[in-house]
């Protein structure tokens, strides 16, 4: 009888266990994905910081020779002037070119929280569940 009673309850927990390894393993599949989303958010990002710091270097290293020595001629004001006020304004597009990437960066979100709670819950029930 008790081996009528064992089997039976094999025959019942058989399916809730079977069930129980396929949400993990579908939980698995969209932490995966939400995983893959993130980081396919987050390159955008890292091109507009990379766009932007490149931009600097170049504007910085071409644009201000030109701009200093026709701020120079049109103000007469001393070349060191110029030339600060010059690399004032290309250092502020910049900044604002990288703070706009590391906004965009921040707003990414790379760990999907609520699927891993989920998945959590998921393994404390099946741990119930089979104990």
């Amino acid at each position: 009888m008790t081996d009528d009673l064992h089997a039976g309850l094999a025959g019942r927990l058989g399916p809730v266990v079977h069930d129980a390894e396929r949400i993990l393993a579908l939980h698995g599949r969209l932490l995966r994905s939400e995983l893959r989303e993130s980081t396919q958010q987050a390159v955008p990002a890292l091109a507009s910081v990379s766009v932007g710091a490149g931009l600097t270097v170049v504007a910085g290293l071409f644009g201000s020779l030109s701009l200093v020595h026709a701020a120079h001629r049109s103000t007469r004001l001393p070349l060191w002037g110029c030339y600060g006020l010059v690399g004032g304004a290309l250092g502020m597009t910049g900044a604002a070119l990288l703070a706009l990437g590391a906004k965009r960066l921040a707003a990414v979100n790379l760990v999907p929280y609520e699927t891993l709670a989920t998945l959590k819950e998921d393994l404390e029930w099946v741990r119930g569940t089979t104990t």
